[in-house]
């Protein structure tokens, strides 16, 4: 069994719904560590929670009022994948290649997760779109065609021999569509589309952003993925 086989025949026994191998050696160093390789991996979020925060106003705050954060499926499945990346990482070190895991835990640790900025160098959606998955929509998050923004996703970057592709990243589908504008209850999002040469903070105020998810369930490409398996009426 080769490398990649056996990462993705590891990752599979955990549920992972995707797996895919980015070359990033084309990236600056001071974003790609010096790593020519990226593993992306994901999992998407169930139609079912989903239609629970379509269905319920303030869903987030109520959630945290409640104290019921740690049975949240977002919050669960970011852990998981979180967890994930840091196995894979070890695994891979085993196998005597480096191997740097993304994980929230990880690049907090190592000092590659800027505070002030709430930024990260190389972000997973960075990633997701050298995979071809999709675009950056007016939300600032990934939309994909089939799940829109329904998804967890974590990433390791790797020296190991793995065999990578690069794609152009799938042109906005986001139009003059302003749902996520118009829903976002703290006016943090700025209606900006996106591109490469459009600063982050042109997007979106990340310090006025509270993270209440209503951007990511409203999308109507996540409403179309929720719609074709019967979440909404």
């Amino acid at each position: 069994m080769s490398l990649a086989e056996e990462i993705i025949a590891e990752l599979k026994k955990h549920d992972v719904d995707f797996i895919h191998f980015v070359d990033i050696s084309k990236l600056p160093e001071n974003l790609n560590k010096n790593f020519p390789v990226a593993i992306l991996f994901g999992i998407y979020l169930t139609p079912q929670y989903l239609k629970k925060i379509f269905d319920t106003p303030e869903f987030v705050k109520k959630m945290v009022q409640n104290d019921e954060t740690n049975q949240d499926e977002f919050h669960l499945k970011e852990i998981k994948t979180d967890g994930l990346a840091d196995f894979l990482a070890d695994l891979i070190q085993k196998k005597g290649f480096k191997a740097y895991s993304q994980s929230e835990k990880n690049i907090d640790k190592t000092g590659y997760y800027n505070k002030r900025e709430n930024r990260t160098p190389l972000p997973h959606k960075t990633i997701a779109l050298m995979a071809g998955l999709g675009w950056i929509g007016k939300n600032n998050l990934l939309v994909t065609p089939e799940f829109g923004s329904a998804i967890s996703m974590c990433t390791v970057l790797t020296n190991a021999p793995l065999k990578a592709e690069v794609h152009k990243p799938i042109d906005s589908k986001c139009g003059n569509c302003r749902i996520c504008i118009d829903k976002c209850p703290v006016d943090a999002l700025k209606g900006k589309a996106w591109d490469y040469s459009v600063p982050r903070d042109e997007i979106v105020d990340v310090y006025t952003c509270t993270t209440c998810t209503e951007c990511l369930v409203f999308c109507p490409f996540t409403q179309k993925y929720m719609n074709k398996n019967g979440s909404v009426p």
